[in-house]
């Protein structure tokens, strides 16, 4: 699959479905363009380090954000069900 990239031409195999892959080469594309404007007198190599260092940041955050909100849901799960375990103590089970 070919993509662009700051105008370079890049043929790429991936095992992702082509659409990803577009949409990913297109976000690495804004953010090195995005970085460019900001700091134009940059070498390619150190703006594609930057914007390495600011996805990886963003990965990074989501993945954190992502495990603290799955030990929220497992807690309030386990109130739920603490509840609901109370809740039946309460009722005798019907005929």
């Amino acid at each position: 699959m070919v993509v662009e990239i700051l105008g370079r031409t890049f043929n790429l195999k991936a095992n992702m479905a082509p659409e990803a892959l577009h949409a990913v080469a297109r976000l690495v594309d804004e953010q090195l363009r995005e970085m460019q404007r900001a700091l134009p007198a940059t070498t390619l190599t150190d703006l594609a380090i930057l914007v390495a260092l600011n996805l990886a940041y963003e990965c990074l955050e989501t993945k954190e954000d992502y495990q603290q909100l799955q030990a929220d849901i497992e807690q309030r799960s386990r109130q739920l069900l603490e509840k609901l375990e109370t809740h039946d103590s309460y009722f005798p089970p019907g005929p």
